[in-house]
């Protein structure tokens, strides 16, 4: 039979790139590590705390998008949380109002009832708005422990639970 054509199936599917595993091996495994180790030995800036999740374990100095945000200040601060810009764009009640109006021109309501963790919501968008630039849907990424902490002291949740970094529903 001239002309049949036959079928490979996954001839389009990207090729695995051994590299980029076990980078990622390593990163898990070094995630996993830092659950153990005191907390002074991955904490640059000296204000993180052990969060619940290794995933949650970073300090705002290992973050290039912040450090570039504390590069820009003249006396380069040696936390996220002395950056003189952070408490008006991520603590202010006021900015976070604000953030809120914006949020609901562009998606609709905030179904966030309860004032804090309303605010505790705006404050990591704002934060993440401010480091990274709009990232689009379900592009998550993890903010800083010492930066978490600071926006939970500010708006702590009534019952004392706080949900932690998810990564996207599917």
């Amino acid at each position: 039979m001239a002309g049949e054509q036959t079928i490979v199936p996954f001839a389009f599917d990207p090729e695995s790139d051994p590299e980029a595993e076990a980078q990622a091996v390593q990163q898990q495994t070094a995630d996993q590590q830092r659950l153990q180790q005191n907390v002074s030995e991955w904490c640059q800036c000296g204000i993180c705390e052990i969060m619940p999740t290794e995933r949650e374990n970073r300090c705002c100095m290992e973050i290039p998008q912040v450090t570039a945000l504390l590069g820009e200040v003249a006396a380069e601060p040696a936390c996220m949380l002395d950056h003189p810009g952070f408490e008006p764009v991520c603590l202010n009640v006021y900015s976070l109002q604000t953030a809120g109006r914006v949020y609901r021109h562009h998606f609709g309501s905030l179904r966030l009832r309860r004032t804090h963790r309303r605010f505790r919501y705006l404050a990591y968008r704002q934060f993440v708005a401010w480091c990274w630039g709009f990232l689009g849907r379900r592009i998550r990424v993890v903010i800083p422990a010492c930066v978490v902490l600071r926006i939970r002291a500010e708006y702590p949740d009534d019952e004392g639970h706080c949900t932690g970094f998810r990564l996207p529903r599917v």
